[in-house]
């Protein structure tokens, strides 16, 4: 999942590229869904985290379950977490060493494993200061190791940045509606040209940032029409640079070029095959699958590239 070399975002920070627009193609209906309300091996209960490594897809649902399954959704294997009843992670991702990352979100740590579940090690803690951390959200890691954690919650509206042990290196970040600021930071991205991509919530918008916290661009705006964005909660990227956006607010996937302009939207709030329910997570796999997870519906749905159009 990487970008172009050009980014989606380019000039002045704070100045929103893709505009509102209403010239838009929609995605048609088709994909290869699995799942189901259960939980036996295979199906889920609001499956919310989703990410892809070397041909497997690894889904989190509210029952603190990783189940892992082939790109054509085939059950594979499946570990927990190692508690739940406060909550379950948000997000799943993976280190320069293709180690399983978890930011266990309620439980205010970092947990990595390998990729047959085995728990290698977690760390920190509740609180805001370094090594700690309230609300983690997603975590991306660069070609050095270095991790770049999304968090929210009071006093830690940040992206907090770890060394690839997970010791504290810098942070940055506060709440609020200005450029650079946060209102619940979801998910982030890292680009092929070492950018950050952070997916702002309550502030419906896209923040890019180089490494230290110098803000680059800002794309989308509050609003449900086409290139807009309400509620985003998950960030892809694919190979050629293309973005997608998974917004729980209008139930659908937007689509913008590594430039900034608007191209498609994917889904439509329902139940049929292509729609979806309240969804919390995208993917794009290597192959140029979109996967996202159909939080409400209880499934995972993938598509084609040539679904858009």
């Amino acid at each position: 999942m990487k970008l172009g070399r050009r980014g989606f975002l380019i000039g002045a920070a704070g100045v929103c590229l893709a505009q509102c627009s209403p010239s838009f193609r929609r995605a048609r209906a088709r994909a290869l869904t699995w799942g189901g309300p259960g939980r036996r091996n295979g199906q889920f209960i609001k499956p919310r985290a989703i990410g892809v490594y070397e041909g497997e897809t690894y889904v989190i649902d509210t029952t603190g379950r990783i189940q892992v399954f082939s790109e054509d959704g085939a059950f594979v294997r499946l570990w927990s977490v190692p508690e739940s009843e406060n909550g379950t992670p948000t997000s799943v991702a993976f280190d320069r060493e293709g180690r399983v990352l978890v930011p266990d979100t309620h439980y205010h740590r970092m947990l990595r494993y390998t990729r047959q579940g085995e728990l290698i090690d977690q760390w920190g803690e509740f609180g805001s200061g370094p090594q700690q951390f309230v609300y983690p959200t997603d975590v991306t890691a660069s070609a050095d190791g270095t991790l770049y954690i999304s968090e929210y919650g009071t006093d830690a509206e940040r992206i907090h940045v770890t060394d690839a042990q997970g010791r504290f290196l810098r942070q940055w970040g506060t709440f609020g509606e200005s450029p650079g600021q946060f209102n619940r930071a979801m998910a982030i991205e890292m680009g092929a040209d070492g950018s950050l991509y952070v997916v702002d919530t309550g502030n419906n918008r896209v923040q890019r940032f180089d490494t230290h916290g110098n803000l680059l661009g800002v794309i989308g705006r509050p609003g449900v029409e086409p290139g807009c964005l309400k509620a985003p909660f998950g960030l892809a990227i694919a190979a050629d640079g293309a973005v997608f956006i998974c917004e729980y607010g209008t139930c659908r996937i937007s689509q913008f070029s590594s430039d900034g302009a608007f191209i498609a939207t994917l889904g439509a709030p329902g139940r049929e095959v292509g729609q979806f329910n309240d969804p919390r997570g995208v993917a794009v796999s290597a192959s140029g699958n979109i996967l996202v997870a159909d939080t409400g519906n209880h499934r995972i749905q993938r598509f084609g590239m040539g679904d858009l159009g």
